[in-house]
């Protein structure tokens, strides 16, 4: 026999042992309403399976809160994974640029230590120069 419409009888309510209305979060899960569904208990099902025995629709209370609890998990496990994901993209990026910055200032020491020492080169050929004119003056 296969499942009937939920008659909203309350017997899945009396027995149930973590003391959820099955038959309310029932009704929030098929409305697409997972936030009402999760204050009315579905994070507190345990899946027994006592609503199960006593609903006289025979709904497979336990199968579909299981079912939507394991699409839950999942969702924030992709979640989590994401957002780890970007601060890992953004850490990188952080260093990458850091890195860049690190280098272009290290370009520019270099290019400023050879400057100077272009210029002391240059001083000191000016000044052999003007020793060596004034071994030898002009005639």
């Amino acid at each position: 026999m296969s499942a009937l419409p939920c008659i909203r009888c309350g017997e899945c309510s009396a027995v149930c042992p973590a003391g959820i209305h099955p038959h309310l979060v029932l009704a929030a899960l098929r409305g697409d309403d997972l936030t009402s569904a999760r204050e009315r208990g579905l994070d507190r099902c345990s899946g027994c399976g006592q609503c199960d025995a006593y609903c006289p629709s025979r709904i497979p209370l336990s199968d579909i809160f299981a079912t939507q609890l394991d699409a839950i998990r999942l969702d924030e496990h992709r979640r989590a994974f994401a957002l780890a994901a970007r601060e890992r993209y953004r850490s990188r990026e952080t260093r990458l640029q850091r890195e860049r910055e690190e280098h272009a200032a290290e370009r520019e020491r270099q290019r400023t230590a050879n400057a100077s020492a272009q210029a002391v080169a240059a001083a000191l050929a000016r000044a052999r120069a003007r020793r060596r004119d004034g071994d030898n003056p002009p005639s």
